[in-house]
């Protein structure tokens, strides 16, 4: 399907720009945002637990779920492997999990607002289902 796409663009004269280290773009700030969500969570661990209303425990696996997806985004993408396709996708994963809870534990009456969230959601899930795929 490639081949196909490519064909009909060059067909219509069309110039198909490429880059191949283009999911830097959307990799580098995923990561940062998702290890910064991670690491100021640890200050005041139960804090955060109670705010949300979540046990402890709980809060803490969320909080080294983030560090490690948002690190895995990075070391899976500097590893240009099937190891490394193999850490974006876990952290693709990680990351849509964390998101989605979020999502539905904070916007599932409103709905309002949840446009950061959902951006992050889609990165997730992209990363997840892509993994290091150009």
């Amino acid at each position: 399907m490639t081949a196909e796409l490519t064909n009909n663009r060059a067909s219509l004269g069309l110039p198909v720009p490429t880059l191949g280290g283009a999911h830097w773009f959307l990799r580098l700030p995923l990561a940062a945002i998702i290890l910064n969500e991670g690491v100021t969570k640890f200050p005041d661990l139960a804090a955060g637990a109670a705010a949300f209303g979540l046990p402890l425990f709980l809060w803490v696996l969320v909080a080294l779920g983030e560090i490690a997806a948002g690190a895995g985004l990075l070391v899976g993408g500097a590893i240009r492997n099937r190891f490394g396709d193999l850490i974006t996708r876990a952290s693709g994963l990680v990351i849509a999990g964390i998101v989605a809870g979020v999502i539905l534990l904070v916007y599932l009456g409103p709905w309002t607002g949840m446009q950061f969230h959902l951006m992050l959601l889609a990165g997730g899930l992209f990363f997840m289902l892509r993994g290091n795929q150009s």
